[in-house]
């Protein structure tokens, strides 16, 4: 495994020395870095202002709003609307943890959720298997990464 930078630029593919929040788009294979965690993704809460965008634009079709996100991720790499520069947050489980970040109190099959925006994380999704638009969320089968420099709340 190789050493990636703590804060993710080592992903960013624009050409240009950005974070990962600022670039149009960032490499979201799931490849793990030494200091990076990957997440089985469960659900994505989606900012509210984005959220409500996207089913406008989708005029409220699942389907439509299903496959608005899917080119979002596809484009980008992460969950960033390109019209709200917003993401949201999500919820998984602890996949793998990258050999240099061993000594958190986290462990594999830990439940967790990001403390940082998916407008930054490398994001892959399989499937949508849900919309649940009362609570501005997406249940998916895919995963994502979390940088040495990202946060997480562990959850019962």
């Amino acid at each position: 495994m190789a050493k990636g930078n703590k804060y993710g630029t080592h992903r960013v593919l624009d050409g240009v020395a950005v974070l990962p929040q600022g670039a149009q788009k960032i490499d979201n294979t799931m490849t793990l870095y030494d200091n990076e965690i990957l997440i089985d993704v469960d659900a994505l809460n989606i900012d509210s202002a984005s959220f409500r965008q996207l089913r406008e634009a989708a005029d409220n079709k699942e389907e439509a709003l299903k496959q608005a996100i899917l080119a979002i991720v596809n484009e980008r790499g992460k969950m960033q609307n390109p019209v709200t520069g917003s993401g949201g947050m999500l919820i998984g489980t602890v996949a793998e943890i990258g050999p240099d970040l061993t000594h958190r109190d986290l462990k594999v099959g830990d439940k967790i959720a990001s403390l940082v925006s998916l407008s930054l994380t490398p994001l892959h999704i399989e499937e949508i298997t849900a919309i649940r638009p009362d609570i501005d969320r997406v249940e998916i089968k895919g995963q994502a990464i979390l940088f040495e420099s990202g946060i997480y709340a562990k959850l019962p």
